[in-house]
């Protein structure tokens, strides 16, 4: 694979766009290391984890500087979707690789329509921490989510951010932050339940890219407070328009 060393400036990008609107980085992740790296699915998976891990790592290292995350609400959400990650984690192994794909694909273009749809409020107005009677409703959903998250590597935080601004009044960069600490969370869990179950990571792409993500994951949070971040997320809407679409097209 001599496009190997395109994961480091890859990683850059993808860590500060995700860590910057509290996504996770698996929706872009798995299609640069399907697409471009060629990578089996399966291998993909436990790479995108692995590389999650570090990135949202280092962009909850850097919210926890600024005293923004909830602890107790990321805590509930991880209790809750150890068990839906584990059992995403098993689905994998009976998977195809083309349906992974398809899945894969379907998901990205559902993501960038939620996207579109949400409506957010990019000002930071609203509570510092939540109640969690106000995130019972929500549990059931967020732990059937947590099986893509497992199967897929693709975090639940594109789900969590529009709950917690509005259905738990967070502010957002509460809700950020909070997302981004789960992440980190849900992929440790997601990457230890793989790597029980057999499978092996591309190292070597995970040497070139965890930099990148490292330095990402602190470049996001200063950027959130100083770009326009309504921008931001329609330019990431039409990639993943973009990447969906392919992705579906590969898989038939």
């Amino acid at each position: 694979m001599n496009e190997i060393w395109l994961a480091l400036p890859t990683g850059i990008g993808i860590a500060t766009v995700a860590s910057a609107v509290g996504i996770g980085g698996g929706i872009l992740w798995m299609p640069f290391l399907i697409i471009m790296l060629r990578l089996k699915p399966e291998t993909a998976v436990l790479t995108s984890l692995i590389i999650q891990s570090a990135g949202m790592g280092s962009g909850a290292v850097a919210y926890n500087r600024k005293d923004r995350i909830d602890y107790r609400l990321a805590g509930l959400l991880l209790l809750i979707t150890a068990p839906g990650i584990a059992l995403g984690a098993y689905a994998a192994r009976m998977t195809s690789p083309a349906h992974m794909e398809l899945i894969l694909g379907l998901l990205t273009l559902t993501t960038a329509f939620l996207f579109v749809s949400a409506n957010q409020q990019y000002h930071d107005v609203g509570e510092m921490r939540a109640r969690p009677r106000e995130a019972k409703p929500y549990l059931g959903f967020i732990s059937l989510l947590s099986i893509v998250s497992g199967l897929l590597s693709v975090s639940i935080g594109e789900w969590l951010i529009p709950i917690m601004r509005s259905k738990m009044a967070l502010r957002m960069s509460t809700a950020v932050a909070t997302s981004i600490t789960t992440i980190f969370g849900t992929c440790l869990i997601g990457a230890a339940s793989h790597a029980i179950l057999g499978n092996r990571p591309q190292w070597a792409v995970i040497l070139w890219a965890v930099p990148g993500v490292l330095i990402g994951g602190q470049i996001g949070p200063r950027l959130a407070e100083h770009i326009n971040e309504r921008k931001l997320k329609d330019m990431f809407i039409f990639l993943l328009t973009l990447i969906g679409i392919h992705l579906i097209y590969n898989a038939f």
